[in-house]
């Protein structure tokens, strides 16, 4: 068989293509080992529950990874068919329901406003935890001023984080100007408020947990609607440092009539676990390309 000159144009433009999928290998088992390391831990779709019971009633409760047990506690916080859709590009829908007040609760305080479920070993943070924690879920607000918020408790119920509408200084917290009125957030028993003014819309929270054993080194940040599809977190949010955090109880608050709405509770090690759709698994891709590296080498020793 004849063996083609080394500058000859067909040899010439094998080598060319032989660099770029060596290149091209590189970049896709850079990203299988980006993929391997981020993990989306839990998502509460609310898919199995059924619409219009109470998350209370519903005994034995949908395994969902993450959690253990029942619901308990409030006696408002019911399934509603069908999933939010959010209005954001980039935004991985969910396909279960989502839960919410019926617009018929009186939403009294003394009602049992709040309903928790409590977390299992694989969410829930001691003293002891390290790392990062990512946390989003879909919220549409209530037409009336009051409070309507996803809290992280501890087994006494102390809350340590929460975000969404609070309207006023409620159980020792800090008084939150305009709260009812603009989306608000809270660390241990301060509290913010993000300036961005409440909606009937579906809006996207997003939460980042950095995680120390020290003391006064957990930090927290904040997103309200945030750009999708970055490389990594994205610009802006708001941020508390220096706090301690310790949390092992899921709780939604809900003391209004014509209420709020929640879904898409989602855990995850990296932003884009809980928010994006998942990227397709780069395995096939890379072992396509070492095959036609393969052939290549093959034909080029020819």
């Amino acid at each position: 068989m004849k063996t083609l000159d080394p500058d000859h144009p067909i040899r010439t433009s094998l080598k060319v293509l032989l660099k770029t999928l060596l290149a091209s290998a590189s970049i896709i088992a850079i990203l299988a080992s980006t993929s391997a390391q981020a993990e989306l831990l839990s998502t509460e779709s609310f898919d199995g529950y059924t619409p219009g019971t109470l998350l209370s009633a519903e005994s034995p409760a949908p395994t969902v990874a993450g959690y253990t047990g029942n619901w308990s506690g409030g006696l408002s916080q019911q399934t509603f068919a069908g999933s939010l859709a959010y209005g954001g590009a980039g935004y991985a829908a969910g396909t279960g329901n989502h839960i919410g007040v019926p617009a018929s609760d009186p939403g009294t305080w003394w009602d049992g406003g709040e309903t928790v479920r409590t977390m299992d070993s694989s969410l829930t943070v001691t003293s002891a935890t390290t790392g990062t924690r990512y946390l989003s879920w879909l919220f549409q607000s209530g037409t009336e001023a009051q409070y309507q918020m996803l809290l992280l408790t501890d087994a006494a119920g102390n809350r340590k984080f929460g975000a969404g509408l609070s309207f006023n200084d409620e159980g020792g917290y800090d008084v939150i100007p305009n709260g009812g009125l603009t989306y608000d957030y809270e660390v241990n028993t301060a509290a913010y408020n993000t300036g961005v003014t409440a909606n009937t819309t579906v809006n996207l929270f997003v939460v980042k947990f950095d995680l120390s054993a020290a003391a006064g080194a957990d930090n927290v940040t904040v997103w309200l609607n945030p750009t999708l599809g970055g490389p990594g977190d994205p610009t802006g949010g708001f941020e508390v440092t220096g706090t301690d955090l310790t949390f092992d109880t899921l709780d939604i608050a809900d003391y209004g009539a014509n209420s709020a709405k929640w879904d898409e509770i989602r855990w995850g090690t990296s932003f884009n676990d809980v928010t994006t759709a998942p990227i397709p698994e780069p395995g096939a891709a890379l072992l396509g390309g070492l095959g036609m590296l393969a052939l290549l080498r093959r034909r080029r020793n020819r």
